[in-house]
């Protein structure tokens, strides 16, 4: 009668080999937990500046904005907003009215 060799069989995963592949899927997970984090984390403070650019239309906050969607694209390419910001007329600007952007 015919036998196959021992070496062709499909040999069951030995204990190294499954704590191997749970650490590994362990380690992808807390990778995507990691990157959710910084991505919430970084649209935080995106939101809170764009609050703060909303009470005093800064340049320099306006600058940082900008940056932190780009950041935000990065981290997730999915993320899309488009920032327009309109200078404010001469006029306005003594009045203390200012135009907002236009947000994600």
């Amino acid at each position: 009668m015919f036998q196959r060799p021992f070496s062709r069989w499909k040999q069951t995963p030995n204990a190294l080999e499954v704590s191997e592949a749970r650490f590994k899927r362990f380690m992808k997970e807390m990778e995507t937990y990691e990157k959710r984090l910084v991505f919430e984390r970084t649209l935080d403070a995106f939101l809170d500046l764009y609050s703060d650019w909303k009470k005093h239309h800064g340049q320099e906050v306006k600058l940082r904005l900008v940056m932190l969607a780009f950041e935000l694209h990065r981290l997730n390419p999915e993320f899309q907003c488009e920032l327009f910001f309109q200078d404010e007329p001469l006029g306005a600007q003594s009045a203390g009215a200012a135009v907002p952007p236009e947000a994600c």
